[in-house]
C-alpha cells in the first residue's frame, strides 16, 4: 500500500475516534469503515471497527473486522472482544475459546466472562473453578447462584428436545441471578425476553397479577398478619391486597409479625431497598410484592421476592416517569407513524376509589389459564428468595374428642 492510501486512511481513523467521543456512534462507524475500505496496512481502524459494531449489536458484522485486524498479530484484547460478539450470538463453545486467550491480559471482566460462557454450556465445575479465580463482586453473586443453574441441566446429548425448561427467557433470567420470583401480568405469561417496552398497568393487569399471588398463597399455605404500603403509588395497591388476603394493612407491624410489603411498581434495586427500610429491624418475617419492576443493569437480591411484571412499567393511577407521561398528537412529519408528546403528571388523589377499582377487577378475573403453569415452573424450581424465607401457616390439627 502507498503512504499516500495509507495516511487517509489514518486520517478516517483519527475522525473515527473523535466522533466516538463526542458520542456519534454513527459517524465514527461511517469514518471507520471508510478508513477499512482502504485496506490500510495497520491493525487500529479494523479493531476499531469490530469494537463499536459489537458495542452497537453488530456482532455479525463484527466479526470480519476482528478476523481482519488479527492478521496483524495475535492481540488478547482483539480476542476479548471477539469472544463478547461470538457471546452475543450464542456461539459459547468459540467464544470461550476466545476469552481463554484473553486471560493473559488479566483485563477486569474476562474470567467473569468466561464463566458466563461455561454456565451456557451446562459446565457447571469449571465455571465454578472459574468464578472462584474472579475478582468481579458478579463473580459471588454467580457462584451463589450455581444450585439454580445447575437445575436446568438436562441430560447428556439430549439439549431442548429433553423438555426441560429454558434458560433464556425473562422468568428464569431473574430466578438464576437474582432467585426472584416473577408472576407475570395479563398477556405476558410467556415471560418472553421481548418484552413491551413499556407497558401501563390498568386495574385488570393488576387484578390478574394478585390473582396468582392470592393463588400462590393458598398452595404454599403462606400466613400473613399484616400488609404495609403507602403513599399515592402504592397505598391503593397495598390497601386492596389487604382487602383481599383479609389481613390488616398497618402503618408500623408488630415486632414478630409476618410481614407484606406491597408495592404498586418499584424502580430498580435501590428504589427496593429504600422502600424496605420501613421495615428495618423487623424481627418478624417479610416478603416484599410489587405489581411491576423496572429492572436495574443486572438482577440482583436486593429486588423485591415477588413481582408482577417486568420491565418500564407504570400504573394508571400513579404516571410520573416520562415513558408513563407519553401521548400521541398526530402524526409525524413526512410519516404515518404517530408522534408522541410528554404529558403532565398524573396521580389519582382519590386513593379509596384507586383500591375499590382493583378489587371489583379481582372479583371480575374469573379464569387464568396461565396460572397453573407459572406456580408449576416454580413447583420445579423451588430456590427462591420468597420460597427461603416463606412464612407459612401452622397445620390446622384438630383434637379428636
Amino acid at each position: 500500500m502507498n503512504e499516500l492510501t495509507n495516511r487517509l486512511a489514518r486520517k478516517h481513523f483519527d475522525r473515527g475516534r473523535t466522533f466516538e467521543l463526542q458520542d456519534r456512534l454513527d459517524d465514527a462507524l461511517q469514518a471507520y469503515r471508510q478508513s477499512v475500505e482502504l485496506g490500510p496496512d495497520f491493525v487500529e481502524p479494523y479493531f476499531a471497527l469490530g469494537r463499536l459494531e459489537a458495542t452497537m449489536g453488530q456482532c455479525e458484522r463484527a466479526l470480519p473486522a476482528f478476523e481482519r485486524a488479527r492478521a496483524f498479530g495475535d492481540d488478547p484484547e482483539i480476542a476479548e472482544w471477539r469472544g463478547y460478539a461470538l457471546g452475543r450470538l450464542r456461539r459459547y463453545e468459540e467464544a470461550l475459546a476466545e476469552y481463554v486467550l484473553a486471560l493473559s491480559t488479566g483485563a477486569p471482566g474476562v474470567r467473569l466472562n468466561a464463566a458466563r460462557m461455561l454456565l451456557a454450556l451446562g459446565r457447571w465445575d469449571e465455571a465454578d473453578t472459574m468464578l472462584a479465580t474472579a475478582e468481579e463482586p458478579e463473580a459471588d453473586a454467580l457462584r451463589a447462584a450455581l444450585p439454580r443453574y445447575r437445575e436446568f441441566t438436562p441430560p447428556s446429548n439430549a439439549g431442548r428436545a429433553s423438555g426441560r425448561d429454558p434458560m433464556d427467557d425473562a422468568r428464569a433470567a431473574r430466578y438464576l441471578a437474582a432467585a426472584t420470583l416473577v408472576l407475570g401480568t395479563l398477556g405476558d405469561g410467556g415471560m418472553t425476553l421481548a418484552a413491551p417496552s413499556y407497558l401501563l398497568l390498568s386495574p385488570r393487569h393488576c387484578a390478574v397479577t394478585l390473582g396468582r399471588l392470592l393463588r400462590l398463597v393458598r398452595e404454599r399455605r403462606w400466613r400473613f398478619d399484616a400488609v404495609v404500603g403507602h403513599g399515592p403509588a402504592h397505598g391503593p395497591a397495598a390497601q386492596a391486597t389487604a382487602h383481599l388476603l383479609e389481613v390488616p394493612l398497618v402503618a408500623q407491624p408488630s415486632p414478630g409479625d409476618s410481614v407484606l410489603l406491597v408495592s404498586a411498581v418499584v424502580h430498580g434495586p435501590e428504589d427496593a431497598v429504600a422502600l424496605k427500610k420501613r421495615l428495618t429491624g423487623h424481627a418478624g418475617k417479610r416478603m416484599h410484592f410489587a405489581f411491576g419492576f423496572v429492572p436495574g443493569p443486572e438482577p440482583t437480591t436486593d429486588e423485591p421476592e415477588v413481582v408482577g411484571h417486568v420491565g418500564r412499567c407504570a400504573v394508571e393511577w400513579y404516571r410520573v416517569e416520562p415513558w408513563a407521561r407519553m401521548r400521541a398528537v398526530g402524526l409525524a412529519v413526512g410519516s404515518e407513524e404517530p408522534a408522541f408528546e410528554v404529558g403532565p403528571a398524573f396521580v389519582d388523589p382519590n386513593a379509596a376509589r384507586v383500591t375499590q377499582t382493583i378489587i371489583e377487577a379481582c372479583e371480575r378475573q374469573r379464569t387464568d389459564a396461565v396460572a397453573a403453569s407459572i406456580l408449576a415452573w416454580y413447583v420445579r424450581h423451588p430456590g427462591t428468595r420468597a420460597f427461603a424465607n416463606e412464612p407459612v401457616a401452622e397445620p390446622d390439627v384438630r383434637r379428636e374428642p
